[in-house]
């Protein structure tokens, strides 16, 4: 770690419980770096990293890191919310290389981590939020119906049941842990209960008291 410790907000999440867009609000109001699957993704295509490339990529000077890191991180997102992909990879290759990503910009940047188990690959950072936001099935398959275009309902309900098994396995397969375990983490929201934006200003109030400042007000969502 630098010797400015940067601030760092992980956020596991449901699908369809507005993890991504509180991710994005939050990064956006407080100045923060924004991070999610499809960046680390990118970071690592970029890098020209594949599966056999990973034992020279751990090995390579800090200088390619720092690179790659600055390359993929650089600034909030816009303003407009952009909701991530929905497909899944969960290779094990490819989770080392993003884990690498990860903790090369949480040293140089405050950032925002939006799932890729953050809270398991920053564990012991030493300025480290880690939030878990959850909703019921029914509110999350009426904005995942929302944001994606998605008419049936039958559609967004498979979407959602299967995000939920994926995720659960992966946070099993790379941390040993239930992914819903509250232990892990510092605050657990429930979105369709409070809202998306008192939500949002809960998870803005834990990390800009962490950062020791505020953020600039935002916008009432639309969904």
């Amino acid at each position: 770690m630098s010797e400015r410790s940067t601030t760092v907000l992980t956020i596991s999440r449901q699908l369809g419980s507005g993890g991504s867009y509180i991710g994005q609000e939050v990064a956006r109001r407080l100045g923060m770096r924004y991070a999610d699957r499809e960046i680390l993704q990118q970071a690592a295509a970029a890098a020209g990293l594949g599966e056999g490339d990973l034992e020279g990529a751990e090995e390579k000077a800090g200088g390619f890191w720092h690179s790659v890191a600055h390359s993929f991180s650089l600034g909030g997102p816009d303003t407009t919310f952009v909701p991530p992909p929905l497909s899944a990879v969960y290779e094990e290759d490819v989770f080392k290389i993003e884990s690498r990503i990860i903790r090369e910009i949480a040293s140089q940047f405050d950032t925002v981590i939006v799932g890729r188990a953050g809270f398991h690959v920053l564990a012991g950072h030493p300025a480290l939020v880690n939030v878990m936001l959850h909703a019921r099935r029914a509110w999350r398959v009426a904005r995942v119906m929302q944001v994606y275009g998605i008419e049936a309902a039958a559609e967004a309900e498979e979407l959602v049941d299967r995000s939920d098994r994926h995720r659960a396995t992966f946070i099993r397969k790379f941390t040993g842990r239930h992914w819903t375990d509250a232990r892990l983490f510092d605050l657990c929201i429930d979105t369709s209960s409070v809202g998306l934006e008192p939500a949002t200003e809960m998870v803005l109030e834990l990390v800009s008291r962490r950062m020791g400042r505020r953020g600039e007000p935002g916008p009432v969502p639309a969904v």
